[in-house]
């Protein structure tokens, strides 16, 4: 078991230091073009993945669905995209209440065959990081770094969870959906979270406000870990992908951040 963990962690780490050091790179040179054109890749990676596992296609419907909010938060900027983040925020947290009730499987559509589904959460994420570098909300604070705290908290949380779970968890939290997850786990990756926010604070770096809401937004990153597990369990596959070694595919990487940064 040890020997298995150890194997795992050294699969995972020469690309997740990889992805790590290219993202928290281009964050410390500050350069919005830059993070623009990241967005953009990203956001062509995401759609590419989910339609390589929908079977259905992408017909002239869709096309406008993908690219009239596009259109819209050109022409109307923060007023559109924040409510836009609002409905999304509103679907998440539908989401977590399902989840919590362990009646996920009630409701319709959510698989990787709804492309409607995957085009309206992938602008939710898109657009949440078009938004914090367009119209921050904690304007006392570097807009850079607020992206990198809610990034590293994020990161914090799956690997925190992932360290505490495979070594001592024991636990279940629905192992209907994800049998490996752990409330040890859980406990083990929202410590290191909670601990590190505190530091942030104690050192002054964030605010009062901002530490709330990062604190408040991060049970999130346990709700979309589980919403694409749900995905994956559905079309009976393993990982979305494999563009990452070691972690799967980009939606495999990138499904807590995806819930995360829109709330």
């Amino acid at each position: 078991m040890a020997k298995e963990f150890y194997n795992n962690i050294l699969k995972r780490l020469p690309s997740a230091l990889l992805i790590a050091t290219l993202i928290f790179g281009v964050l410390y040179l500050q350069n919005t073009a830059t993070i623009f054109l990241l967005i953009i890749v990203v956001g062509f990676f995401l759609l590419a993945e989910w339609l390589k596992l929908s079977d259905s296609k992408f017909d002239l419907l869709q096309i406008i669905f993908f690219v009239a909010p596009l259109i819209l938060s050109f022409y109307f900027v923060e007023l559109f995209m924040n409510l836009y983040l609002l409905i999304v925020s509103i679907f998440w947290l539908a989401y977590s209440i399902f989840l919590i009730s362990k009646k996920t499987s009630l409701i319709k559509g959510i698989t990787f065959k709804n492309n409607y589904l995957g085009i309206f959460l992938i602008l939710g994420f898109l657009l949440s990081l078009v938004s914090l570098m367009v119209s921050p909300p904690f304007s006392e604070m570097n807009k850079f770094f607020i992206l990198f705290i809610i990034l590293f908290n994020t990161i914090l949380i799956d690997v925190g969870a992932y360290l505490v779970g495979s070594s001592i968890g024991k636990t279940p939290l629905l192992a209907e959906i994800s049998p490996n997850k752990t409330l040890e786990g859980l406990i083990g990756g929202a410590s290191a979270v909670l601990i590190f926010m505190l530091i942030a604070y104690w050192l002054q770096w964030i605010s009062i406000e901002f530490f709330i809401a990062a604190i408040l937004s991060i049970p999130f990153a346990i709700v979309g870990d589980y919403f694409e597990s749900q995905l994956k369990r559905e079309q009976e596959i393993k990982d979305s992908g494999s563009l990452i070694p070691g972690h799967g595919g980009i939606w495999d990487r990138l499904d807590s951040h995806i819930a995360v940064i829109p709330i």
